[in-house]
């Protein structure tokens, strides 16, 4: 036997202790999949947790205590001997061993005090709600659910379940496991829990935004995304003048010049006074000297909604990459910049880097994140606090063919 703890031990533990990452759960049940000897472990732990939680509190043996210290410490004495050089690797495995060994003498001494429970006890229950899940999919596999996640199992054997499975729009977006991954975080769930974010994914100047690339590339960037949030960036980058003048060819050159796009930065800052500013910083500023001899430059510091944009640094950068500006300059992409949808998207922090992750890119433009959202079926599915954690489990990706 390995005193080593492995990676799977980790992630075992995790999952009893109910302390995994979205990525783990991930990684976790495609190691349940492929490994039917970890299954029967994984299982066999969780009968035991569940027998000391159904065991409850009751009265032991006097002498219980001091034969435990005393069998440990006697452990540990041959342990210390063998430890050598990896004494650390031994002594996380042991922990765990100990801990699993303690809660197997506790269920073993309280049966002896107070009777071995019958074969099936509490089963009842159990069988009952599966009969009246009629669904076709794959039944529930202890697997399935952590120590203490019963609403998991309960979510996943309810009509709400049910109706989601029957859902093509949501059982087709729930099919991808980097959506359900992404929602499972619990911050982007209770944002989609309002029906208003949840229309406006479906609405159709999302879809344009999201469906060009070098837009959608944009957002994705923390400092881009956090200036899109800003309602008056975004009345300004649907500003016919100021696209005209911020998408002229020598605005762009002078932009890729990282020492003329800090000095234009700077100077836009300064509110109601970008040209001045602009002056004054160019008699210690070769850079900003070397761009106010471009007219188009001026004349974009002069422009209360140019100089709007330049004062975000990497937003301004952006105008350096011909195909963002383009995007800009579709009526349609600075229609869409004006609406209420676009204000509903881009202010929450967590739906902004959803919708422009790649895994949501097909789903956001071709409108089957916004179906999927805006259905009964994912709206009821989203009130329910085990739908996240549910979203992880080998059930779920059985249920949607994945």
């Amino acid at each position: 036997m390995n005193p080593f703890p492995t990676r799977n031990d980790e992630l075992l533990q995790a999952a009893l202790d109910g302390e995994m990452s979205p990525e783990e759960r991930i990684e976790f049940e495609q190691w349940l999949e492929g490994d039917a000897r970890a299954r029967e472990r994984f299982e066999s732990m969780q009968r035991l947790t569940s027998m000391v939680d159904d065991v409850g509190l009751v009265a032991v043996p006097p002498d219980l205590a001091a034969a435990t210290v005393r069998e440990i410490s006697l452990r540990k004495a041959r342990d210390v001997r063998n430890e050598g050089s990896a004494r650390g690797g031994r002594a996380m495995a042991r922990k765990t061993m100990i801990g699993l060994a303690a809660a197997a003498a506790v269920v073993l001494v309280t049966f002896s005090i107070t009777g071995y429970p019958p074969i099936g006890q509490g089963t009842e229950g159990t069988i009952g709600q599966a009969n009246r899940y009629q669904s076709a999919q794959p039944q529930l596999s202890a697997s399935d659910v952590k120590l203490g996640e019963t609403a998991v199992q309960e979510f996943l054997q309810s009509d709400v379940f049910d109706r989601l499975m029957k859902d093509e729009n949501a059982r087709k977006l729930l099919a991808d496991s980097s959506v359900r991954a992404m929602l499972a975080d619990g911050a982007l769930t209770q944002l989609l829990k309002d029906q208003g974010v949840a229309r406006a994914l479906d609405d159709d100047a999302i879809k344009r935004m999201m469906a060009n690339e070098a837009l959608r590339r944009a957002v994705a960037d923390d400092a881009v995304g956090r200036a899109f949030a800003d309602d008056a960036v975004r009345q300004a980058l649907s500003d016919d003048a100021a696209m005209r003048l911020l998408s002229d060819p020598a605005v762009q050159r002078a932009l890729k010049d990282q020492g003329v796009a800090r000095a234009l930065n700077n100077a836009a800052r300064v509110q109601g006074a970008s040209v001045e500013a602009a002056k004054k910083a160019a008699n210690n500023d070769v850079a900003m000297a070397r761009a106010l001899k471009e007219p188009a430059l001026v004349n974009a510091l002069g422009n209360d909604a140019a100089a709007r944009i330049l004062a975000h640094d990497a937003l301004a950068q952006r105008f350096a990459d011909p195909a963002f500006v383009a995007a800009l300059k579709d009526r349609a992409i600075s229609s869409a910049l004006r609406t209420e949808a676009a204000a509903r998207v881009f202010s929450a922090d967590a739906l902004r880097k959803a919708i422009s992750a790649d895994a949501m890119q097909q789903a956001v433009s071709t409108g089957l994140l916004g179906r999927a959202m805006t259905s009964e079926a994912m709206s009821r599915a989203l009130q329910q606090e085990a739908f996240a954690r549910a979203l992880m489990t080998p059930r779920f990706a059985a249920a949607v063919g994945n």
